[in-house]
Parts: structure tokens; C-alpha cells; sequence
């Protein structure tokens, strides 16, 4: 807002500066009264400033008119009323014009010339009042010349506002005429020629011009004359020239308005100006309202022309009584006339076609005697003998007496409309033909969905009329059963602009109901307007015998059948399909076949289906790996799966055999059980052998120690032990001991060498042994086991049935350890693979607990043990069997928690094998 204002301040003071200039030099006119003058500028100044700049500029004129009556007459109390009745007339001047004169555009028409002047005139009113009142009580005016003071003072501001406002807002405002020489030439002269006359008349160049003779409306004339043939700006320039002389005239006595006195010379010619302005101004706008009339006619007219030639289009106009026809170019070229050849009704009808010349006299006839507005197609013969189709649009008006006076209208060329509506029926009859004889029920429909068309197959399978199909008709003939989903199919594909397919049974002429396959198009003109749908039908109901047939067959099926499509869309299932997913048969047909499949296998599945697809042949599905399902719930379970391709007409079809194998890896995980128990009571069986073996051996040795001993003790309560008696039971008893402890190193020695069951073996195989074996406690313990082989993982040289006795303990172990953790936390990570020095590498990871650091360096000692029954053996032998394979067993915690142990073996020895 700053920013406005300070751009404003210079347009301020000009025009107070402006304003205090004209204020100035009208004063010097002043003649009754110092503060009166008939001639005033800064009334027109004013207005013209608060139409042209808006009302902020009202400072302006206020601090301007101060400044003036300041300097002049008065005190600084008149000087201020003076303003405020100034500033207050332009206020209320410019609030008029712009509410009912329409602003800075008023003087385009004559009715906003004569609203502007009526606000000049009402507004000027305030001035005056102000100004000689407060004059007059401040003792500065007589109140007996109170009202020719005020006179004059008005009549000054409302010439000023007639003569100098429309000067300034006319120049004001860019204009968009352009001139051409001619017209520069013609308003020079008039110019010339209003200054000269003004000159003769105000100037004292006749001899007359002093007396009281009409001469001064010689100039006025000019004047009109320039408001005839020019715009507003150059007859209101015109008028300020006219009136500048007249004034200069006037004081100097010359002209028919010099009276006694200098005011009175003034009011009259001022007066007359008034006359002149609005008058010429009224014509002036007059004119250009004209003018813009006639341009707009011909720009429409022009655009009609121009419409009906792009159209193609011939106007005509034809004097009934007169019998004249106007006609233009573009109707001459219609119907092959000459452009100087005069025009009359029967000339029209040599060119009209023989076999159209009757029809068309008759409707003249009829239009002659109704009036109103008619339309024909009729056909001509041009000169060159060519036959032409010609629509005929016109209408007839009647006189006062009810005859004809004349008719109007247009002709236009309609010859290739014709002709395609005659290859359109041409092309109509040939396909009713070829649909007629087609093998198949044809149908057609609008865009609305009504049915329009039905082949001779249809109706005659139906056995009814073309009436009763048409629209919703052919609905009557649908099973009852089947409507709603048809007519759901067929919407939903209208309102989609789609192709659709459907079957439903239709009723035959004998009554009964026979299914049809339904194939629906969207039909398109060249413009991509929608025009419908065609459709045809064809017999399936041998097809859908054959397919409840063999839905018999398969619902009788123990197993699970399951029909897929190349997509993986589930177009077929039996009973048992949908007992075993838990989905019912609704549900199951159109469903994808993945959301039979663990998400967790979902991926991958996609994948596989591709490729059995690329290279189709009935196998077993997913060989070599654990195959679950997905039922309804979510759960999950175990499945045999069998693929078999069929080849049909609509593509190429997979039937998937499914068989729920729950009750058999139940019993396998039961089977596996026993014989884990049953190598358990054997491994128990064998301890207890051992244990007896080496009970036996030891308690010879024992015995003897313990004898030895009671001896020892009898002699020495006795008082009757010697020294070498005494040396000689000790050497008796560490005898025996040594026998003793030399049994125990006997079979240590036995369990820790067997050089004669050493092989060379491949790791992988150990570790798939492993997983056979462990695979029944990790499903009974609720964990995963994940494995990865480095296929050069390689072979190692040593006992198979100790590396497998290690590598299960460390396993069975690890899913003892995860026995508090969550089912789905429970993983046990299986690696074999070899290090930078081509050693075997096998490590057995996984997610429990761990073990307490402070118990690391005590894991593989003998009796030490972080289970509460455990014997703390186990970690123990597994550690002295790979060290007596030239290998190391560690420990330690993982980083992402949970045990790691690793078992690090030496290459294979290829000089052992030979």
C-alpha cells in the first residue's frame, strides 16, 4: 500500500498544480465577482481526474482549489468551504457518471451523452451553494447579487464539465481507429475550415458579426459535421477549439454574444456551447453507435456467408408477388446457373428432376397456402447431365391479407449423404444375407441396450417374431435361473465397453432349454462413437453333458483335482478339492491358484508354473522337495502333488492331482520316533554291557586294594605292624591300582581307535544321513532346519559312524537348546564347505540361548555339562573322536545370538585310499 501511494504522489501534484494553473486563469475572466468566473477549467479538470484516476486523486483537487481562493479573495475559512464544495461536486459528478453514464465509457451512446450531462449539471449545484454562501456570510459577496453570483459560478462549472471532462477522457483513452490518408486529409480541412469560420464569426472579420444575427450556427455546423464522420475525441476537439476562440472573440467584442457587460457575453456564449457540446457529442456517439451496428452486422453477416460456404450451403430469398429470387454465388454453383442469368420460380423447376417437378410444385403449393417452414429432398440435373441430391429448408411468410409474401431459406448438396445411405442399405440387406444363413444365433443392440436385430437363426430357434425379441424381448426367453446373471454381465460390459462371454440356457421352440455360449463385441463408428454391441451364439449343451459327466468323475475321485489355465486361474475343481482347501466350489473356481500356496512359497511357485508350461508333461510336481498347501484358515499342510497338461481348443489346461499326506508324514515322524528310541535302547543296552564288562574287570583289582587295606588297618589296631609289612601292603595296593586303572585306559583306547572301520566319505552324504535322522525331533520339537553344502565341500578319511555320532550329538544339542524359544525362532543352520587351507569345515548353528561366557573353556571337559541331567560326556567324546581324525571341535556364541560349533576335518588322504 506504501508502495501505491508514494507511486501516486507525483500524479498528485500535477494535477494540483494543473488544477491550480486553469483555477487561475479562469479567475482572470472573473468579472462580477473575483471568486465567479462563466469560464472555469478546473471543474471539467476534476471530474475528468476522479473518472480517469479513481476518487484517491480527490486531494488533489482540494489542496488546488485552496490554493486558488487562497490567493484570490476571501479568507482561509472561505478558502476552505470553497474546496470542500469543489472537491465535493467532483465527488458527487464522478459518483453519477460512473453509477448511471457508465463511467469513462458514457459517451459511446447518445443515452450516456444526455445521463453525463444530466450529472454535470446536478453536480455543479454543490459548488456554487458552498462557495458564494460561505463568501456571503463571511461578508466578501453582496447578498443582493447572491444569485447572479451563483449563476455564474454554476453555469462556468457545468460548461467546464461539458466541454473539458469529455476532452480529457476521450483523449484519455487509446483509440482503436486507424486512419487512412483520405480521412487525415478530411479532418485537417475540417479543422481548417472550423478555425477559419470561427475567425469570420468571433474573430471580427465581418462586418455583421457585432450585431445580434444567427451567424455563430455556421461554425456549429462544422462542428456536426465532424461528429457525422468521426469519432467522439476529434468532435469534442473540435468543440474546445470552436469554444477557445469564441471565448478570445467574445472578450474582445467581437461575435453575436458580445453583450454590455464582459459576464453576460460570457453566459451567453457559454450557454450556446453547452447546446453545442451535448448536441454534437449526442450525435457523435450516436454515429458510432451506428457504426458499431453496421460493423457487427457485416461481421455477421460475413460469418453467415462464411458458415454457409463451409457448409456448403446455398441462401436464397425469393419476392412471392414479384416472383423475384435473390440467390447467392454458392446456390448459382449448387444448381449449375450462370451468375448473370436472372432467377424466377419456373426456372428453378426446368433443373428439378422429372420424377420429383410434381411433388415439388405441390408442396409450393401447400407452403402457399399454410405458410410456415418446410423441408424436401428433391434431385436436379445440372448442365453437364450429372443427377444431384438437393436439401431443400425454407419457410414462408404470409401478409396482412394471409397471401404469400415471401419465402427464405437454403439449399444444400446432399448427393454423397445419399448415396451412402444407399450403400448403407445395400450393405444392411447383404449382412441381414449372410446373417440369415449364418450357422450361429446372431443378435444386435444400441447403445442403449435394447436388442435391435436377430438373424433367421434365432427366431427360428426361439420360434418367435422379430417384434417379440426386439428391446428386452429376448429376455422372455432365458432360464429363469439365469437371467440375473446375464443381465449382470451384460450391463456391466455395456457401461465397460468391453467384450464379454456368457452362457445361460435358452428356451427352444419345442419348450425346452438348451445352453448357448454368448460372445458379446462393442461395435465403434469411424469417430469412436459407441454404436452397441453384435453377438452370436452358439449350441454347448453336448459340452456341458460331457463336463457334468466328468464332473462326476472327478467329484468321485478320492483325490483332489484341480483344473488350471494358463494364467493360473482355477477354472475346474471337484468335492474333495474343496473339502481338503477348505473353500467351497464357488469359491475355488476363478480364484488364483497361488492362494493355495504358503506365502512363503508364493514367489518361487509362479516361477515353476511357467515352466511346466514351456515344457508341459504329466510328472510329479515339486521332486525332491517337501510340497505344502494353504488352507481357507491359513494353516498349513503337507501334499503330494501330480500335473498332468491338457490340450483343449481354448488353450492349453493343467489337471493337478492333490493329495493330503498329513496322516502319512504323521506316521513317517512316528516311524522315525520308534527308531531313534529303539537305537536309543540299544545305545543304553550297549552301556549297560560296557558298564558290566568293565565291572567285571575292575573288581578284581578293586577287591584286592580293599583287602589289602582292611589288613593294613587290622595290623596297625593291632600294634603288631611292621615296617616292611607295612611297605609291602602298599606296594601290593598301588599294584592293584595301576591293574586297575590300566583296564579303564584298555577301553578307552578300545573306543577312541578303529583304524579297521575307517573309509573315505563324502560330507555331504554324513550330513544327509544327519537330516534323515534328526528331521523327526526337529518336527517334534517345532524347528527348522536349514542346510548348504558347498558342492566342493570334498571327502574326508575316517569312521562314518563316529563323524555321524559327533555331528548328532552337536545337532540334537542345538534343538534341545531352543527348547524355550518360540516355535517360530527355532532354526537350526547346517554349512558344509572348506576354508583358505582346503580343510572340511562343518558348522552346526543355532537360535537358543547360547552358553555363559565363563563356561566356554569348560564345555568339552569330561563330567562338565549346562544341562541339569546331563552326564557331560557327550561334547567331551565328540571333541577326543575328531581330534583322533586330525581334526579340532570348537565352541562359542554367535554374534546374532544363539551356539556355533564348528568341526574342522583335514583334506582326504588319496595316499590311504590306494
Amino acid at each position: 500500500m506504501q508502495s501505491r501511494a508514494f507511486s501516486g504522489l507525483p500524479i498528485i501534484g500535477l494535477l494540483t498544480l494543473v488544477y491550480f494553473i486553469a483555477g487561475k486563469f479562469g479567475l482572470m475572466l472573473a468579472s462580477l465577482h473575483a471568486s465567479a468566473s462563466p469560464v472555469w477549467p478546473p471543474t471539467g479538470i476534476a471530474l475528468a481526474a476522479l473518472l480517469v484516476l479513481g476518487y484517491r486523486a480527490w486531494p488533489a483537487i482540494f489542496v488546488g482549489a485552496f490554493l486558488v481562493n487562497a490567493s484570490t479573495a476571501g479568507n482561509v475559512a472561505t478558502s476552505l468551504a470553497v474546496a470542500s464544495g469543489n472537491t465535493l461536486e467532483a465527488m458527487c459528478g464522478a459518483w453519477l457518471v460512473n453509477r448511471f453514464a457508465g463511467g469513462t465509457t458514457a459517451f459511446g451512446r447518445p443515452q450516456g451523452v444526455f445521463k453525463f450531462a444530466l450529472a454535470a449539471v446536478v453536480s455543479t449545484i454543490i459548488s456554487p451553494a458552498f462557495g458564494v454562501t460561505s463568501l456571503a456570510l463571511a461578508g466578501f459577496a453582496d447578498w443582493a447579487n447572491y444569485g447572479a453570483i451563483w449563476l455564474t459560478w454554476w453555469l462556468g462549472d457545468a460548461t467546464s464539465d461539458l466541454l473539458i471532462a469529455p476532452l480529457i477522457i476521450l483523449w484519455s483513452i487509446a483509440s482503436k481507429r486507424r486512419w487512412n490518408r483520405r480521412e487525415a486529409v478530411e479532418v485537417g480541412i475540417l479543422l481548417l475550415l472550423l478555425f477559419v469560420l470561427s475567425e469570420a464569426v468571433f474573430g471580427g472579420w465581418l462586418t455583421i458579426s457585432a450585431k445580434n444575427y444567427p451567424i455563430a450556427f455556421s461554425c456549429g455546423a462544422i462542428v456536426i459535421w465532424t461528429a457525422f464522420r468521426f469519432t467522439q475525441r476529434e468532435t469534442a476537439t473540435g468543440i474546445f477549439i470552436l469554444s477557445a476562440i469564441a471565448i478570445w472573440g467574445t472578450l474582445h467584442g467581437f461575435g453575436p454574444f458580445a453583450e454590455k457587460t464582459e459576464n453576460q457575453s460570457l453566459l451567453a456564449l457559454q450557454s450556446w456551447t453547452a447546446v453545442l457540446t451535448i448536441t454534437a457529442m449526442a450525435l457523435a456517439a450516436g454515429m458510432a453507435e451506428r457504426r458499431r451496428a453496421e460493423a457487427a452486422l457485416r461481421e455477421s453477416e460475413a460469418r453467415i456467408n462464411l458458415a454457409a460456404n463451409a457448409a456448403n450451403l446455398g441462401l436464397w430469398l425469393w419476392n412471392i408477388p414479384g416472383d423475384e429470387l435473390w440467390v447467392t454465388e454458392k446456390w448459382r454453383k449448387l444448381f449449375g446457373f450462370a451468375d448473370s442469368e436472372p432467377m424466377k420460380f419456373d426456372r428453378l423447376l426446368q433443373v428439378v428432376h422429372p420424377g420429383d417437378r410434381e411433388r415439388m410444385k405441390q408442396l409450393v403449393q401447400h407452403m402457399f397456402e399454410h405458410g410456415g417452414e418446410y423441408e424436401s429432398e428433391y434431385r436436379i440435373t445440372r448442365p453437364d447431365g450429372s443427377t444431384r441430391w438437393i436439401l431443400g429448408h425454407g419457410s414462408v411468410e404470409l401478409d396482412e391479407r394471409g397471401k404469400p409474401a415471401f419465402a427464405r431459406g437454403v439449399s444444400r448438396d446432399i448427393t454423397k449423404r445419399k448415396i451412402a445411405e444407399e450403400e448403407l442399405r445395400e450393405s444392411e440387406a447383404r449382412f441381414r444375407t449372410v446373417a440369415d444363413s449364418a450357422p450361429v444365433l446372431i443378435w444386435m443392440s444400441g447403445p442403449d441396450k435394447l436388442c435391435t436385430f436377430f438373424n433367421k437363426g434365432w427366431l427360428d430357434f426361439t420360434g418367435r417374431t422379430m417384434e417379440q425379441e426386439l428391446g428386452k424381448g429376448w429376455t422372455e426367453g432365458v432360464h429363469a435361473d439365469d437371467l440375473d446373471h446375464c443381465l449382470e454381465v451384460y450391463g456391466n460390459s455395456f457401461n465397460a465397453r468391453q467384450p464379454f462371454t456368457m452362457e445361460y440356457r435358452l428356451r427352444r421352440n419345442d419348450g425346452e432349454y438348451r445352453w448357448v455360449l454368448d460372445n458379446g463385441i462393442p461395435r465403434f463408428a469411424h469417430d469412436g462413437a459407441f454404436l452397441g454391441y453384435i453377438g452370436s451364439c452358439i449350441g454347448i449343451t453336448e459340452r456341458k453333458l460331457a463336463e457334468e459327466k466328468f464332473r462326476l468323475v472327478i467329484d468321485a475321485a478320492p483325490n483332489a483335482m484341480i483344473m488350471v489355465d494358463s494364467a493360473g486361474v482355477i477354472s475346474f475343481a471337484n468335492a474333495p478339492a474343496a473339502t481338503v482347501f477348505g473353500y467351497s466350489l464357488s469359491e475355488l473356481i476363478g480364484r488364483h491358484i497361488e492362494t493355495l500356496i504358503p506365502e512363503r512359497f508364493r514367489d518361487r511357485h509362479a516361477g515353476y508354473r511357467k515352466g511346466f508350461l514351456s515344457q508341459p508333461s504329466s510328472r510329479a510336481m515339486g521332486a525332491g522337495r517337501d510340497l505344502f498347501g494353504r488352507r481357507k484358515d491359513g494353516s498349513e499342510f503337507p501334499v503330494e502333488v501330480g500335473l498332468n497338461p491338457i490340450h483343449t481348443t481354448e488353450g492349453l489346461f493343467v489337471l493337478a492331482s492333490v493329495i493330503d499326506i498329513t496322516a502319512r508324514k504323521q506316521a513317517e515322524l512316528e516311524h522315525q520316533l520308534q527308531n531313534m528310541e529303539l537305537a536309543r535302547v540299544g545305545r543304553v543296552a550297549v552301556m549297560g554291557e560296557l558298564a558290566a564288562s568293565l565291572a567285571h574287570e575292575v573288581n578284581n583289582p578293586i577287591g584286592a586294594i580293599v583287602a589289602n587295606a582292611s589288613a593294613g588297618q587290622r595290623l596297625l589296631a593291632a600294634g603288631k605292624m611292621e615296617t616292611e609289612e607295612l611297605t609291602e601292603l602298599l606296594s601290593d595296593i598301588v599294584a592293584d591300582g595301576r591293574r586297575a586303572g590300566e583296564v579303564i585306559q584298555g577301553v578307552r583306547n578300545m573306543v577312541r581307535k578303529g583304524e579297521a572301520r575307517r573309509s573315505l566319505i563324502p560330507i555331504g552324504d554324513t550330513i544327509d544321513q544327519l537330516l534323515r535322522i534328526v528331521h523327526a525331533d526337529a518336527i517334534r520339537r517345532e524347528g527348522r532346519v536349514t542346510t548348504k553344502v558347498d558342492p566342493d565341500a570334498g571327502q574326508v578319511w575316517g569312521d562314518p559312524v563316529q563323524l555321524l555320532q559327533v555331528l548328532l550329538n552337536l545337532a540334537l544339542n542345538a534343538l534341545e537348546a531352543m527348547s524355550d524359544m518360540p516355535p517360530d525362532a527355532r532354526r537350526l543352520f547346517i554349512q558344509a564347505g572348506r576354508d583358505g587351507n582346503r580343510d572340511i569345515l562343518v558348522s552346526v548353528r543355532d537360535t537358543g540361548p547360547g552358553f555363559p561366557a565363563e563356561t566356554a573353556e569348560k564345555l568339552f571337559e569330561a563330567f562338565f555339562s549346562t544341562k541339569s541331567d546331563g552326564t557331560g560326556m557327550g561334547l567331551a567324546i565328540s571333541r577326543s573322536i575328531i581330534e583322533a581324525h586330525g581334526g579340532t571341535l570348537s565352541g562359542e556364541n554367535c554374534d546374532g545370538g544363539g551356539a556355533c560349533f564348528t568341526v574342522r576335518l583335514p583334506q582326504d588322504d588319496k595316499s590311504k585310499v590306494a
